[in-house]
């Protein structure tokens, strides 16, 4: 029974990484934005990437990868656009072979300025998603050796963050991310997680998310996008539908997080309003993931 439920708790694994990866973007902007060219640049490509308008982004990237090769944060964002195309679009095999692609060289970079400075919190998180990512993508692929070896390092990783300063609110989202991961993980296999030493309480992994997303600080945009993930997930709907209504007003070009609003208001039963906000994404002038203005239009004929 436990080998053939073992998938399972590699998805699990790589459900935590997955969240914890989303959250990398808090790093950078967490405080404010100093005056420099490069960090408005890199403040543009983010927004850029969360916008969804990824042509742009991914050239924003490019420059500031060649304006300051040492530095991982435009590395790590680049190799996000191909994850995200792979995870929410398709799951293209190309997409899939670029995201391993240029994780591997933001995976380099990072260790290298991990190496100089060994609690810089930003490259031990981005570690810990990298690894995550590619766990991620290798378990969807059914490649389960290599989902559980980058887990595992993923999860190095993962504990050095949890062993950094605990009020800084990019610790709490990998602390409330990984809590959630090891809570959920069914009673037939927690013997593997403690076998490896991992143990949280998913209550408690909800308790640091919450706190994260209440936060002054641009943390908690990415705490609410992980809790709309988690809150659904559990089939808490009324919970999630607060968190993804916030990000829709933050980037309301977001077609993802669009759509996800529209599911959510149906799984609340606010069916003309779920209507109206599928009609939405249809009319998004947006070339991103068109499988999604398929799925909305595909929603609005059943309903």
């Amino acid at each position: 029974m436990v080998i053939k439920n073992f998938p399972s708790l590699v998805k699990k694994i790589c459900l935590s990484f997955f969240l914890i990866l989303i959250s990398v973007s808090v790093a950078y902007p967490s405080v404010k934005v100093d005056s420099t060219a490069y960090e408005k640049k890199l403040q543009d490509g983010i927004e850029a990437f969360y916008k969804t308008d990824w042509s742009r982004a991914g050239a924003i990237f490019i420059d500031l990868k060649e304006q300051s090769p040492q530095d991982a944060r435009a590395y790590f964002f680049h190799a996000m656009i191909p994850f995200w195309k792979y995870y929410f679009g398709n799951s293209s095999a190309r997409a899939a072979d670029l995201f391993l692609e240029r994780s591997e060289k933001a995976i380099e970079v990072s260790k290298n300025q991990l190496n100089a400075n060994p609690h810089d919190t930003t490259m031990v998180l981005m570690l810990s998603g990298l690894y995550g990512y590619q766990s991620l993508v290798a378990a969807s692929e059914k490649q389960y050796r290599t989902a559980i070896q980058s887990g595992m390092t993923g999860f190095k990783y993962t504990r050095q963050l949890l062993s950094l300063d605990a009020d800084d609110p990019k610790a709490l989202i990998g602390k409330g991310t990984f809590y959630y991961m090891v809570g959920s993980v069914p009673n037939g296999l927690k013997w593997v997680t403690n076998m490896v030493g991992m143990s949280g309480d998913m209550q408690e992994g909800f308790k640091a998310l919450e706190q994260a997303a209440n936060s002054d600080t641009y943390v908690s945009n990415d705490a609410k996008m992980i809790l709309t993930y988690l809150y659904k997930r559990e089939k808490q709907y009324e919970k999630a539908l607060g968190h993804i209504k916030d990000l829709t007003h933050r980037y309301p070009e977001n077609i993802i997080f669009q759509y996800n609003y529209a599911q959510l208001l149906e799984k609340c039963e606010q069916v003309p309003a779920a209507r109206k906000k599928y009609e939405h994404v249809l009319t998004m002038k947006t070339d991103v993931l068109p499988s999604l203005k398929e799925k909305s239009r595909s929603r609005i004929q059943n309903m």
